[in-house]
């Protein structure tokens, strides 16, 4: 899987930050983090290997159309529903990486 410079989710263009700094939510260190204000998505690549830097990504994506789509989770555990959905998107997306390739023309 290619990590892109950009990404859009919905109707919103998010710029992809791969970073060796610290990310911080509260007193957490996250290994990544999707900024709906500033329309930013850092990974924390210090911290873990290719895979994992994959499955962040996919993690933040599920929060972008959580968001952008307006989904209401307040009384669930959204951390949980989103590595749950972005666990299961990087397992098919890897055991099926060739329906994800864009066709040649």
């Amino acid at each position: 899987m290619n990590i892109p410079e950009r990404v859009r989710i919905g109707s919103m263009d998010y710029k992809v930050k791969l970073t060796g700094n610290v990310i911080l939510k509260g007193n957490t260190q996250c290994y990544g983090h999707i900024d709906f204000d500033r329309h930013v998505i850092e990974l924390d690549n210090s911290l873990q290997d290719t895979q994992g830097i994959e499955e962040t990504f996919l993690h933040e994506l599920v929060h972008g159309m959580i968001n952008e789509r307006n989904f209401n989770l307040k009384d669930a555990d959204e951390e949980m529903i989103v590595d749950e959905l972005a666990m299961g998107l990087h397992q098919i997306i890897r055991d099926n990486s060739e329906i994800f390739q864009a066709e040649k023309q």
